[in-house]
C-alpha cells in the first residue's frame, strides 16, 4: 500500500449553497457540450490549497502548522457570484461559481495554508488564488455563451472551519475523505505568522 496520499484544504458549503450550486448546474448544462465532467453535488467544496501528493508521516504536522495558522483568524460570511471559466469563456477547461462577499477573506486563508504546505514538502503556489467554486470540467476547450446565462440566486453561508481532504481516485470519480477539520478563531493563532493580526 502507497504511503503517498494526495491531500486538498478546502471551505465546505452550507447545505444550501451546495443546492445553489446544483442549480447552477443544471443551468450551465444547456449550454455545455456532452462530456463534461460535472462535479457530484457531495464533493462540492471551494479549494484553498491543493498539495498533491505527500507522505503520510507528514500529515500530524500539516494539521499542526495548518491549526496554529488559523486559530486567529475569525470567521466569515462568503456568498456565491455569477458563472465563469478557465481559461476563458472563448477557451473554456474548467466552469465555475466565483465568489462575491468573502473573496479576499478566502484568499488569505489560502496564503496561509500555502505557508503551512511548506512542512509537508508542498511547493508554494505562483500564480495568484482566485476564490471559485468548480462547478465542470471540460475535456476539450470550448466556447462557452456565460453571458447569456441568469446566474442562480447568491446564497450565503458562513466559513467556520477548513478541511484537510483526502482525494481518493476511483473508476467512478474521485472521493474526498476529510482527514482533519481545523476551526477558525480558535485561539491567538502563530505568533510568527506573517499574517498574524497585529495586538
Amino acid at each position: 500500500m502507497s504511503d503517498q496520499l494526495r491531500v486538498f484544504f478546502a471551505a465546505d458549503l452550507s447545505p444550501e449553497a451546495r443546492a445553489c450550486a446544483g442549480e447552477a448546474v443544471e443551468r450551465l448544462k444547456p449550454a455545455a457540450p456532452t462530456g463534461v465532467r460535472w462535479v457530484a453535488a457531495g464533493n462540492q467544496h471551494v479549494t484553498l490549497k491543493f498539495l498533491g501528493e505527500i507522505h503520510e508521516g507528514h500529515v500530524d504536522r500539516l494539521v499542526e502548522r495548518a491549526g496554529a495558522k488559523l486559530a486567529g483568524v475569525a470567521p466569515f460570511e462568503v456568498s456565491l457570484a455569477g458563472f465563469g471559466a478557465f481559461p476563458s469563456a472563448r477557451e473554456a477547461r474548467v466552469l465555475w461559481l466565483g465568489i462575491a462577499r468573502g473573496a479576499g477573506a478566502l484568499a488569505k486563508l489560502a496564503r496561509k495554508l500555502d505557508a503551512a504546505a511548506k512542512v509537508a514538502g508542498a511547493e508554494r503556489d505562483r500564480r495568484p488564488f482566485a476564490a471559485h467554486l468548480t462547478l465542470g470540467r471540460l475535456r476539450e476547450p470550448a466556447r462557452i455563451e456565460l453571458e447569456r446565462l441568469a446566474p442562480p440566486d447568491s446564497v450565503a453561508w458562513t466559513v467556520s472551519e477548513v478541511v484537510l481532504y483526502e482525494s481518493r481516485l476511483a473508476p467512478g470519480g474521485a472521493r474526498y475523505v476529510p482527514l482533519a477539520r481545523l476551526p477558525l478563531g480558535a485561539g491567538e493563532g502563530d505568533p510568527n505568522d506573517e499574517f498574524a493580526p497585529e495586538h
